[in-house]
């Protein structure tokens, strides 16, 4: 068995053909055939099997396309590590995140960390909360960003902020109501949610009924962003979270209403990652501008964080911005 075999066998897969992939591989199809017939017989089972114009994992070859992916990352991060030192400050690094924190939190962190290590690219991926995880949990992400605390045997979960959750209406028809809303009158409003099934969704819907509120949905999206656009143009109110109407709220665009009858409402953004990292001092400089960013208390990192902290003097990039923070005191 060679890693090629493995790259073409990921690649049929994910293609769904024999003749996709030896495309993409710039492989004639023989050849892509004879290495998957190498790879069958290396295990001695049947990987593959064709259904019509497409090809069907069997049980072993599932087992195997999972172990697979893992190797082609664990090959990609190798060769990363190996840059690292001959190329010190360069490299790549992948971030995952759910949209919500993807487009409204991360830029400004990531401008942080691009203007202090220009030379480390990052690749952001966007995608759901069980995307993400699932990401960290294969190291094909250094890191996640996701909008609940993860508690998961292989993964570390830091909480970097608490997002309130807000009660935004037109300005217009913001001047037309009380500055406090009474749960009563909270339950004639048009709503503006989030689409179901998600667990913004699930969070809101189950808030409102433990306060005797069946909310009346005018309409659903799967974007906070339409959801906002919607509740501008005055066709409802919408509960949206702050990193999401921050700057409407600053420019005027969108008003907050409070309801005193509802507690305080907020979710926690985290930062997660494998409990066992790659510990490259790209991995290093990105967690020190988050944790930096969103003044992370020093005992919530990761421990082995400090272990490498305490060889600094091995990190490639000597010369940049020195870590701000101290180890937690024991």
């Amino acid at each position: 068995m060679v890693l090629s075999h493995l790259k073409t066998f990921v690649r049929i897969v994910d293609a769904g053909s024999l003749t996709r992939a030896a495309e993409q591989l710039s492989l004639t199809q023989p050849a892509v055939t004879k290495q998957l017939a190498a790879l069958e017989e290396e295990f001695g089972t049947r990987l593959l099997i064709r259904q019509g114009r497409r090809m069907r994992l069997t049980p072993s070859g599932e087992v195997l396309y999972h172990y697979a992916k893992r190797i082609q990352s664990l090959v990609e991060q190798a060769y990363e590590a190996v840059n690292e030192v001959e190329r010190p400050g360069q490299g790549e690094i992948d971030v995952g995140a759910v949209s919500t924190v993807a487009v409204f939190s991360l830029p400004k962190v990531l401008a942080v960390f691009t203007r202090n290590f220009p030379k480390l690219r990052v690749r952001v991926h966007i995608g759901e909360i069980q995307e993400t995880l699932d990401g960290v949990i294969r190291q094909d992400l250094a890191v996640g960003l996701v909008t609940i605390p993860i508690i998961h045997p292989q993964v570390d979960s830091v909480p970097l902020f608490q997002d309130t959750v807000r009660l935004v209406v037109n300005p217009d028809r913001a001047r037309k109501m009380p500055r406090q809303l009474s749960l009563e009158e909270l339950a004639h409003m048009d709503f503006i949610s989030y689409q179901t099934p998600s667990r913004f969704r699930a969070f809101m819907d189950g808030m409102l009924e433990q306060h005797g509120i069946i909310p009346h949905v005018l309409m659903e999206f799967n974007s906070h962003d339409l959801v906002k656009s919607m509740v501008k143009v005055g066709l409802g109110v919408a509960f949206v979270p702050d990193s999401v109407v921050a700057e409407d709220l600053a420019s005027g665009t969108l008003s907050a209403i409070d309801v005193p009858g509802l507690p305080p409402l907020a979710r926690t953004t985290s930062l997660i990652l494998s409990k066992d990292p790659p510990r490259t001092g790209g991995l290093m400089a990105l967690l020190t501008t988050f944790f930096d960013h969103y003044q992370v208390e020093s005992r919530l990192w990761p421990a082995w964080y400090w272990e490498t902290r305490a060889e600094e003097s091995a990190l490639p990039w000597s010369g940049q911005p020195a870590y701000s923070r101290k180890p937690p005191t024991v």
